[in-house]
């Protein structure tokens, strides 16, 4: 099956960007052929990424002629460049993974093309617009455009009440990592803390203050993989803090390079406050795969433990109060948790299935 998808793929950084590239990565492998088409962006690129496929076309910055209205021409771009795949490629499939600056775009060749369309969105692009009534009146054009709506478990009511047709959303996990790649490896833990983060507009709810006030307080061995637009903030707090001396820094890097990463640190920083986007992090089900305990806000740890099948890896699961983090003991064992290791591939296994029977199921009924 060929499948044409035109949305956040690397080189572009962040989560939905990493988890298509490892779903595409598995259904390539049972059969299913991509053709991508995506962008890059100064802020959030993954400096010197080598794409490993001929059929991914990636549409770079570029100064744009004079003209009336001003803009970028993105979207111009975009369709022009998808139009021409579309001609050599011939999609039997057309799917987006992110609304703007994409989801138009793949409606219009969707529309063209006469092949069914798959929104799979993700989180930010619903939350951040659904509140304004114009949007959310352009949100559902899309949708409404769709022949299958794929969401999670946090927006699917949401999805579902701007959908005139209920039937076309489908409520799938939003992510999980293969556990042949995302693994425990025995090996010396290098760096007692690990923060990985597209430093966007909500970096301020990372909790690095806090974070930042741990690692000075215990004197902690530290690696940041950080990118995006307000990276610099971060970098001048370092400064501020006085905590240079035990931050490692490190630019994005290419998927394939995390799971030793994991692997190098004793514990992962995922603490979220309230107020940024109701999602659930890649980072989280990464590391609980390599057995690397993720600290938690216990503000968000409810939400944590109700993503399904994620309740038998709560010894991995440090909720920590605020009170409490400049005692934590970066060198506590976690508890037994069993044997885990085939429950990680049937859910991963669960996570695959359900996207390929439902490419298989749109592909059927279009024929």
């Amino acid at each position: 099956m060929k499948i044409l998808l035109i949305g956040k793929y690397p080189p572009m950084q962040g989560g939905i960007s990493t988890k298509t590239y490892w779903l595409v990565e598995e259904l390539k492998k049972r059969g299913f052929d991509y053709g991508i088409v995506t962008i890059e962006n100064a802020d959030y690129v993954i400096k010197e990424y080598k794409s490993n496929s001929s059929k991914c076309s990636i549409i770079k910055p570029k100064k744009i002629p004079w003209h009336i209205p001003e803009s970028e021409l993105l979207g111009e771009r975009i369709f022009g460049k998808v139009i021409r795949m579309a001609d050599t490629f011939k999609p039997e499939l057309i799917e987006t993974n992110y609304l703007w600056p994409f989801c138009l775009q793949a409606v219009m060749v969707a529309t063209v093309l006469k092949k069914p369309l798959i929104i799979r969105h993700a989180g930010s692009d619903i939350q951040k617009f659904h509140t304004d009534p114009e949007f959310k009146n352009i949100i559902k054009d899309y949708l409404d455009r769709a022949t299958a709506v794929i969401t999670n478990s946090t927006a699917q009511k949401l999805i579902e009440s701007l959908c005139d047709d209920s039937g076309k959303v489908h409520c799938l996990k939003r992510y999980i990592p293969d556990p042949e790649i995302f693994r425990a490896e025995l090996n010396d833990k290098v760096f007692d803390i690990l923060f990985v983060g597209k430093i966007n507009y909500h970096w301020k709810l990372k909790g690095l203050t806090f974070l930042l006030d741990l690692i000075k307080q215990q004197e902690l061995r530290s690696l940041f993989i950080i990118g995006g637009k307000y990276k610099n903030k971060i970098l001048e707090r370092i400064e501020q803090t006085k905590t240079v001396d035990y931050i490692e820094i490190r630019d994005f890097v290419s998927p394939e390079m995390m799971p030793s990463i994991y692997n190098s640190c004793k514990s992962v920083w995922c603490w979220e406050e309230q107020g940024g986007v109701e999602d659930f992090s890649n980072i989280i089900w990464e590391s609980l795969f390599c057995d690397i305990p993720c600290i938690i806000n216990p503000k968000k740890i409810d939400k944590v433990l109700n993503e399904v099948g994620l309740k038998e890896f709560k010894p991995l699961i440090r909720s920590v109060h605020p009170k409490q983090l400049l005692d934590y003991d970066f060198n506590r064992k976690s508890e037994n948790i069993g044997e885990l290791e085939q429950k990680k591939i049937t859910i991963y296994n669960d996570y695959i299935e359900s996207s390929v029977q439902l490419y298989n199921n749109i592909y059927l009924s279009a024929k």
